[in-house]
């Protein structure tokens, strides 16, 4: 009976007219510091391990990438 009431209830309707919200910009701005923060942890703990070995090409090459991405995101 219930199915029957509500027969599109967690269906996902994708022809349905996109609301407008301030939710968008906010969503990207959270996404975006997410993935700052993940690439930024990774190349850490990269740049951590090449010191940590002795490794100096690697640790050049992954301090680049470091200071790229603070300029990319503007940190």
């Amino acid at each position: 009976m219930y199915e029957k009431q509500y027969p599109n209830e967690g269906a996902v309707l994708f022809n349905q007219p996109e609301e407008k919200s301030s939710y968008g910009p906010m969503a990207e701005q959270v996404l975006k510091e997410a993935i700052f923060q993940f690439q930024r942890k990774k190349l850490m703990e990269q740049i951590d391990e090449a010191l940590a070995t002795g490794n100096k090409p690697l640790f050049f090459k992954l301090s680049a990438q470091y200071n790229d991405l603070l300029k990319q995101y503007g940190a």
